[in-house]
């Protein structure tokens, strides 16, 4: 359902009017873009061993943050070449907001086909913050000093990267809380207790053997009637 959603935003995204037109280049109004909140919220409301939820709920939340980035970068290239804008695509912010796509996209198909978190999870939700992070600074860098109908389209773009950014990183702090409580409520493994010794066989009890004496005295009984 997620992704039937999110593929109808991204239709009307494109075919919606263009609100603001300077030299042809669209404004957008980032304000209608898929905002998922908080993501990893409902993780909270989840017992802690409903990992199957768990792992479906992260995955139509990175689904929805891995084409918002994709999304950015898009933006990002109609811009280049455009006048005012001569030297944007050094910076190579679509390069990042691609990788952050990407990286989002399979971590998401990762999950849902482990049907867990993998344990590399939270580092690439961090690195993908990180790029947003970068993405953000160069979009504010290469504004500066520059015509105010440049600001006009940076501005949206650079307050994208940074909400992305924030939603990538409380992605983060609600999978590893759930993960933290997951661990806590895991049953404890058994202790195994150690093996019996083995009991040594038991040896039959052997008769004493018969001394020399005890038979040399029963060679001298005689039958009766018999004297010496």
């Amino acid at each position: 359902m997620a992704t039937v959603v999110i593929g109808i935003a991204v239709i009307y995204l494109y075919s919606k009017p263009t609100e603001v037109a300077l030299k042809g280049i669209q404004l957008e109004n980032f304000s209608i873009w898929a905002d998922i909140g908080d993501p990893g919220a409902e993780l909270q409301r989840l017992e802690p061993n409903d990992l199957w939820s768990a792992v479906r709920v992260m995955r139509a939340d990175l689904d929805t943050l891995s084409t918002n980035a994709s999304l950015l970068g898009k933006r990002v290239s109609m811009l280049l070449g455009k006048e005012n804008f001569g030297g944007l695509s050094r910076y190579d912010i679509q390069g990042d907001a691609r990788k952050v796509a990407q990286r989002t996209s399979s971590l998401a198909s990762r999950m849902e086909s482990d049907g867990k978190f993998p344990s590399e999870t939270t580092t690439i939700l961090e690195q993908s913050a990180a790029l947003l992070d970068r993405a953000a600074n160069k979009l504010f860098e290469f504004e500066r000093g520059k015509p105010e109908t440049v600001h006009i389209y940076v501005d949206p773009l650079k307050r994208a990267a940074e909400k992305l950014s924030k939603d990538m990183r409380q992605a983060t702090s609600n999978i590893s809380d759930f993960s933290k409580s997951a661990a806590k409520g895991a049953p404890a493994a058994p202790e195994k207790s150690a093996p019996a010794p083995e009991s040594a066989p038991a040896v039959p009890a052997q008769e004493p053997p018969k001394s020399s004496e005890q038979g040399a005295s029963s060679s001298e009984k005689t039958a009766p009637g018999t004297s010496g």
